[in-house]
């Protein structure tokens, strides 16, 4: 699966939810509402079909040896 198709908000989320920053970290971040990073990383895992934080890292990670 590829992160080709996100925005480029998602990738931001995704590789900061990847790096093992919380939810609350992220909105702090972003400066964005904690409920807006939980709604992004729902659908995220939905998109890549993914349940955790450990698969999107390790989809990130073999996404980067392309």
């Amino acid at each position: 699966m590829s992160l080709d198709g996100l925005t480029q908000r998602q990738k931001e989320v995704a590789l900061l939810i990847a790096s093992g920053r919380t939810c609350k970290e992220i909105a702090r971040a972003l400066g964005i509402h904690f409920q807006t990073v939980m709604k992004h990383r729902e659908n995220l895992y939905r998109r890549l079909g993914i349940r955790s934080a450990l698969s999107l890292a390790l989809l990130i990670r073999e996404a980067g040896k392309d």
